[in-house]
């Protein structure tokens, strides 16, 4: 099979308001209609000269009013919010990535408003939503599948199979890569890893586009905090399944990574000649403690009892005892993990360009290690 798939691209090349409910990952389609609410990556001419993104949203079931926030690349909200209101079977199309003080890619965040305007609610009806990520110098129209936050099949059978389709494993094949188009051949993987500015871990906390609080349904795992970066550890194999590297990578937010960064094996013909195929995991986070000053201290509340943030040890010298601690310098760290992410493959050669969401599921499914230890949610 894997043959035939490499034959066939060489002939191309040739040729031319629901309670907050935690989830477990169902068969439901993001492309179906969207409830809750839907994140969708977009990029602009701040990627590459002449690209421009559209979102593309249509309200085939009842009229809705749409709320939409922009995050950058990081996951930090720029900009002003997007309001539109559609009646039933409308369309709208609308340019993202030039929205004035927004970011030209990055993550747009879709409800319905909530609290007059200044946040996200759910979706007062279910929508059908994509980007269209166009380029005029290369002339490529690319589809943007939308993550759903749920969907109407999930809410109306199941409840419990959300965030469609933010999994912990996926796959993809690359042709040989090459540094330069349209002499050669180029894969570019477009990862997306939500951080806690999309949701917080927290159910009481308001914070983020999607709070829980608010109804949304929560993601497990959660996401990594809010300027960390989620660890994706990479397996590289040939087409005849000989493995070829172990590459550990890091993804935040919106993280584009042509596989040559990832590893030049992407590129080396004498070990794979008809190209590779990759599994790429959700991987975890060792915590890491506080780092506290050995010589500054400050006062505590009352004896041995710890300032508010502060992990440091108490000041057993102090006079009295305890009422002091020593300062914390970097907070702690916790651990987490295995991230869940979505990625998309952009394959380039001759002057052809395709481009899709990668398969995924989850990752030990992929990996088939009896011994993997995942959420017994099996995300």
């Amino acid at each position: 099979m894997r043959k035939l798939i490499v034959g066939l691209l060489a002939v191309v090349a040739l040729a031319a308001a629901p309670p907050a409910m935690a989830q477990i990952p169902g068969s439901q389609d993001p492309l179906s209609l969207i409830t809750s609410g839907a994140l969708i990556p977009f990029l602009g001419a701040g990627h590459e000269t002449g690209g421009m993104s559209f979102l593309e949203v249509a309200a085939p079931v009842a009229d809705v009013q749409l709320h939409m926030f922009l995050f950058d690349t990081s996951c930090v909200r720029q900009g002003p919010s997007i309001a539109a209101d559609l009646t039933t079977n409308d369309v709208e199309f609308i340019r993202v990535d030039n929205i004035g003080g927004g970011p030209s890619s990055g993550l747009l965040a879709i409800g319905s408003p909530r609290s007059g305007g200044f946040a996200l609610g759910l979706l007062q009806n279910p929508i059908h939503a994509r980007v269209l990520w166009v380029n005029t110098d290369t002339g490529f129209v690319r589809v943007i599948d939308p993550i759903a936050i749920s969907t109407r099949d999930n809410d109306r059978f199941a409840g419990t199979g959300t965030w469609n389709p933010l999994r912990t494993g996926a796959t993809f094949f690359s042709p040989p890569a090459e540094n330069t188009h349209p002499a050669g051949a180029t894969t570019t993987i477009y990862f997306v890893c939500p951080n806690q500015n999309i949701q917080s871990a927290s159910a009481t906390t308001t914070s983020g586009a999607f709070p829980i609080s608010a109804g949304f349904p929560d993601m497990d795992p959660d996401f990594q905090g809010a300027g960390s970066q989620a660890s994706l550890r990479v397996f590289v194999y040939d087409d005849e399944e000989a493995p070829l590297r172990d590459v550990t990578l890091n993804c935040n937010c919106l993280t584009t990574t042509p596989v040559l960064s990832i590893d030049p094996v992407y590129g080396d013909t004498s070990v794979a000649p008809n190209g590779t195929y990759t599994e790429v995991f959700g991987n975890t986070t060792s915590a890491v403690p506080a780092v506290c000053s050995t010589t500054e201290v400050v006062p505590t509340p009352a004896p041995f009892v710890p300032n508010p943030g502060n992990a440091c040890p108490f000041v057993t010298a102090a006079d009295p005892p305890g009422s002091a601690q020593f300062r914390q310098t970097t907070p702690a760290i916790p651990g987490g993990g295995p991230f869940a992410f979505v990625s998309y493959r952009a394959m380039t050669t001759g002057g052809f360009d395709g481009f899709n969401r990668n398969s995924n599921g989850w990752r030990c499914d992929i990996t088939g290690d009896p011994g993997c230890s995942t959420p017994s949610n099996g995300r």
